[in-house]
């Protein structure tokens, strides 16, 4: 009987052992500190006008950031706005626009109104000096195309249709 009990009890031990084993990762510090050499331009058209909307046109190096340890998105915020009328929606206007360092970003366009629209829109980046551009989501422009080709196709139908039965009324079962 001790017998059969030393054996069960150096199963369990061994089991104990290897489960110890295979769940623990030891890694030294210098392996689990994340080193971040992210850099982007950092800017506020608001504060540095005109050179930090096109950044080809001056010296970019006035904008480089290099970023803190807890932030690895460049990220650029644009804020604009259209006005509409019954016939025409004018072209869009640049109310502000910001560049920098940043630890979360969701890119995309938030548009807000009617007959004035604002846009905020946001791009985001993780490679040094790539957020250079004006944070127009390629989404909002396929999102309008999608709508465009939409309303076509809908009026295409419209117009072919006018005087002709939608669906032709089949024998009832």
């Amino acid at each position: 009987m001790s017998i059969i009990i030393a054996i069960v009890f150096m199963g369990l031990l061994e089991l104990g052992r290897s489960q110890y084993l295979t769940n623990t990762v030891h890694k030294t510090s210098a392996a689990t500190e994340k080193i971040n050499d992210l850099w982007c331009y950092s800017c506020n058209a608001t504060d540095d006008g005109e050179s930090c909307i096109e950044l080809s046109s001056g010296n970019n190096a006035t904008y480089a950031k290099k970023c803190n340890p807890d932030e690895y998105i460049c990220m650029v915020k644009q804020f604009s706005y259209t006005t509409s009328t019954e016939n025409s929606t004018s072209t869009p206007k640049l109310w502000s626009l910001e560049r920098r360092c940043i630890n979360t970003c969701e890119a995309g366009c938030i548009i807000i109104g009617e007959r004035t629209k604002l846009y905020a829109c946001t791009s985001c980046c993780e490679k040094s000096f790539c957020n250079t551009g004006r944070a127009r989501s390629a989404s909002l422009t396929a999102d309008f195309r999608t709508r465009t080709v939409a309303l076509f196709a809908l009026s295409l139908l419209v117009m072919f249709s006018v005087g002709k039965p939608i669906l032709a009324p089949g024998p009832m079962l």
